[in-house]
């Protein structure tokens, strides 16, 4: 289900393909489209660089970094309101988050007017109040059209939400008003390939890697979009190229584990992946990398293994208290359990995590609750109790219409659709189905659905879109892999 409300943009931008911004010089932009930042309430000149700066070093993966800028920001101005709010929007640690978002908020009486928009659209992103966070994006947007921070900023969060065409004719204007703005290139690159045009895609990534030929992380986006394409190959040499650059890149390190693991290579995988863990940035980013390994188990059947290995991620997520990562560890256990009771253990300490932490985004806590109730839901109709997969749709119904979080309404879609077909109900369950986005499972069933109802044609295509799927995760490993795996054997048998 998707909101009615639209992102007003400057209708000129529509005119100006990307290929008109890669071939106009920056002279020629800056006549057409006067570039200005947005009046910043800071008496510092450091914190205002280090603002723009903190930006640009999220947009090219550099999160580490960008929290020291935006930490320094606010330590050497600590009236700055929308370095708080951005302190707040791009850390990791809730606690963190909690405390930036509250001292933003006591300050943005004191801001400038496009500054408070700027604090109430995150504070309401945070809040999970999704119709005030476009309303107040809106209205930033449309006070600061020459902002190229701003313009990125709102079409990251749509690209966030899998609104591309919302995103594109901002990040399209970001290049008239810098043409080598590369946190754009590289956004906009991941854009178009999400939508399947990858000779667009690829060009911006090749300028990407123009713009920064030093740094690797260009190197990895372009390998990264390579491999969800399914071009492995490719994809690897260009992981190797970010590694030649930086052997400490972690992205780069584990994402050539996962072509590895996609390519039957487990033992070079494992190896990658121990790698990754070992140069990650943070202790977060290392139980990320260290996940993959309890993935591969999954992706063996050894259950057991998987089990140990994401129970000791769980305990060290809590103890550091990554409350999330946490919470996401027991719903990965959840989804490749064969016993019902088992995987509700496991949902029930996924909510543990997640309501023990007074401090995560309300964002974060629902979104989870929604994978939460989806599966609790799911696993109940299995277990022959269709009243609790009921009162699941209930409560995520109600969510989703105080929030119109897109992410909950696919949740919501997929659990109803999961519902329907259980009560042999495919016409109606197909709609459900299509609407929960596209992940795996739902893909899956809907191919089900449809072939159930006659729809062969259907069911085919719908069976193409679940194998152009290329990644390495639980859902992937639990129902892409071995579609693939099913249609192979079928096609050499034919």
């Amino acid at each position: 289900m998707k909101r009615g409300l639209s992102l007003v943009v400057v209708v000129l931008v529509g005119f100006f393909p990307t290929r008109f911004c890669a071939q106009s010089s920056p002279n020629v932009v800056k006549q057409m489209h006067v570039a200005e930042q947005m009046r910043l309430t800071t008496k510092s000149d450091h914190a205002h660089e280090l603002f723009g700066q903190a930006i640009i070093l999220s947009g090219n993966y550099r999160l580490d970094e960008c929290l020291k800028s935006l930490r320094s920001a606010v330590s050497g101005d600590p009236d700055f309101a929308a370095g708080w709010s951005l302190l707040a929007y791009f850390a990791t640690d809730s606690h963190e988050a909690a405390d930036a978002l509250a001292r933003a908020q006591s300050l943005v009486a004191k801001s400038s007017p496009s500054e408070m928009l700027f604090v109430r659209w995150i504070g309401a992103v945070k809040h999970n109040d999704q119709i005030a966070a476009i309303s107040n994006l809106n209205d930033l947007v449309r006070r600061e059209s020459g902002d190229k921070f701003v313009l990125y900023l709102a079409g990251r969060w749509f690209v966030d939400q899998r609104n591309q065409q919302r995103a594109i004719p901002l990040f399209e204007r970001v290049l008239m008003l810098d043409a080598e703005f590369t946190p754009v290139l590289n956004r906009l690159g991941y854009t178009y390939a999400a939508m399947g045009d990858m000779p667009r895609a690829e060009a911006l990534m090749q300028r990407y890697i123009a713009a920064i030929p030093t740094d690797p992380n260009p190197e990895d986006s372009y390998g990264d979009i390579l491999f969800k394409a399914g071009r492995y190959d490719e994809a690897r040499a260009h992981f190797e190229s970010a590694l030649k650059k930086d052997p400490a890149f972690g992205p780069s390190q584990h994402e050539l584990g996962d072509v590895f693991a996609l390519s039957g290579k487990q033992d070079e995988a494992r190896e990658a992946y121990r790698k990754s863990a070992l140069v990650a940035a943070n202790p977060r980013r290392n139980l990320e990398y260290r996940s993959s390994i309890g993935l591969m188990y999954v992706r063996q059947s050894q259950f057991l293994l998987a089990n140990l290995e994401y129970s000791a991620l769980a305990a060290e997520a809590k103890l550091k208290k990554f409350t999330d990562l946490e919470a996401a560890f027991h719903e990965a256990m959840a989804l490749y359990q064969t016993d019902d009771l088992e995987a509700m253990k496991h949902l029930d300490a996924a909510e543990d995590a997640i309501r023990s932490d007074a401090d995560l985004a309300a964002v974060t806590r629902d979104e989870h609750m929604a994978v939460i109730r989806r599966w609790r839901g799911v696993r109940s109709l299995h277990a022959g109790n269709p009243a609790m997969a009921d009162v699941c749709i209930r409560v995520m119904r109600q969510k989703y219409e105080s929030t119109e979080n897109d992410f909950i309404g696919d949740q919501l879609h997929a659990l109803r659709g999961a519902w329907l077909v259980e009560q042999h109900k495919v016409s109606e369950a197909i709609p459900e189905l299509e609407q929960a986005s596209d992940d795996a499972f739902s893909l899956d069933l809907l191919a089900r659905a449809k072939r159930e109802s006659g729809d062969a044609a259907g069911a085919d295509s719908t069976l193409r879109q679940l194998l152009a799927i290329h990644a390495s995760t639980i859902d992937s490993v639990l129902i892409v892999e071995p579609a693939r795996q099913k249609s192979a054997v079928a096609a050499a048998t034919r």
